[in-house]
């Protein structure tokens, strides 16, 4: 008992010490609010005074990845964060007229409708949508799950009507070669699959394994990375799980200490030859899966120095006071390597085993990527499987061609 309070004791001018400073640093805000507001030439509102606050606070961090987004965002916020959202299911660009649909998405109440990639969306719930911004658009297409929108648009010159009840769009993020009769192909000619993820959610490791096991023939494999933001560390984890029998993924890291070690645990993990491609867009969750296959020598990894986003961040809510989304740990690959780019420091990211060079227009290689994979109505290519020949002539992505030449390479050295 004697040992207990001499603790406290020990612990209590540390603790007042910490109370003294939050009460000098709410003391400051106070005074400067209550100046402003009873001084300023204009008139401040109370939530414009809180709102500069908390924001001067999070930008002081210098911290691109810490942010606050205030109540009215909330919503919007969980959406990105979620991967989810109330909608009709399509791929839409700009157009002056209204929106153009690149391609429904699979499984969406748009495709269930009968709505088709190249038809012009012109109005919704007969609003015209002449020169309205996309973003405008988009949230006139969204609403309240189960609830039913109008769509007009133009198909062949003539106009058409389609009710469409919105729901929740899962994000699809596991992408193929291209697609026939709606469906997506997976493997080459020669027997290499090849698969996109364009970002990490939690149904990304599912979908990439009922790839695999759906081509047991495979000889080869090649991931692509190339401009994938991340996003969960758990996805990331999971997906090394189908590749490595064990070992470290990933450390993560606060101010203080190891914080959580993350090990691949799989029972069934593929031998089949694998090279990924990442490039100078590729971050955060992609950079684990490229340095943990890299390093377990469980694949080559091809193309240009990752991006260097090894933060990890926290989110907490604060009710009517926000959401608050900061930075509290970093990634360190097994080798102890931090992702995070950090100033001045030289190891950073995935440096790949193979430099390639840049594309001269990776927008356009992405659109072509992104063309193939338009759901039709029917067949649209002329080989029944896709080849090399056809990448070169379809898509002219150099970096692939030099990718599915290494995995093939790979497998003609196995015994």
């Amino acid at each position: 008992m004697l040992f207990a309070s001499a603790i406290i004791v020990l612990r209590l001018p540390a603790a007042l010490a910490k109370r003294a400073q939050r009460t000098e640093l709410a003391q400051g805000l106070v005074e400067v609010a209550q100046t402003l507001e009873s001084e300023f030439v204009r008139e401040l509102s109370r939530d414009e005074l809180r709102e500069g606050a908390i924001q001067g606070m999070v930008e002081s961090a210098g911290d691109p990845y810490t942010v606050w987004i205030p109540p009215r965002d909330r919503d919007e916020f969980v959406k990105e964060v979620q991967g989810t959202f109330a909608g009709i299911g399509v791929s839409v660009s700009s157009d002056p007229q209204g929106a153009l649909v690149r391609t429904p998405l699979d499984g969406s109440p748009a495709l269930e409708a009968g709505i088709q990639a190249g038809d012009l969306i012109v109005a919704v719930e007969d609003e015209a949508l002449t020169d309205m911004a996309l973003l405008d658009i988009i949230a006139l297409v969204s609403g309240p799950e189960g609830s039913s929108v109008e769509i007009t648009v133009i198909r062949d010159e003539q106009e058409q009507n389609f009710t469409v009840v919105r729901r929740q769009i899962e994000t699809k993020t596991v992408l193929g070669l291209r697609r026939t009769d709606g469906q997506w192909q997976w493997q080459l000619d020669d027997g290499v699959l090849v698969v996109r993820i364009d970002q990490f959610l939690d149904e990304t490791p599912r979908d990439l394994r009922s790839v695999i096991e759906d081509h047991p023939d495979a000889t080869g494999l090649v991931l692509d990375l190339r401009s994938n933001p991340g996003g969960s560390l758990s996805a990331a984890v999971e997906t090394c799980d189908l590749f490595l029998e064990g070992g470290v993924v990933v450390e993560i890291r606060n101010r203080r200490e190891v914080e959580a070690i993350f090990e691949a645990q799989s029972e069934s993990a593929t031998d089949v030859p694998i090279v990924v491609l990442v490039n100078e867009g590729s971050a955060s969750a992609s950079e684990i899966v490229a340095g943990a296959l890299q390093f377990h020598q469980r694949a080559i990894v091809m193309g240009r120095r990752t991006y260097g986003k090894g933060s990890v961040q926290k989110i907490r809510d604060f009710g009517e006071g926000g959401t608050l989304k900061y930075t509290a740990a970093t990634y360190h690959l097994p080798d102890g390597r931090s992702v995070q780019r950090v100033e001045g420091e030289e190891l950073w990211g995935v440096d790949p085993d193979v430099v390639l060079d840049a594309p001269e227009d990776w927008i356009a290689v992405n659109e072509r990527w992104s063309d193939a994979g338009i759901i039709t109505t029917g067949p649209e290519w002329p080989q029944l499987l896709p080849s090399q020949h056809w990448i070169r002539n379809q898509l002219d992505d150099a970096e692939m061609l030099q990718a599915l030449d290494a995995v093939t390479q790979t497998t003609k050295a196995q015994p």
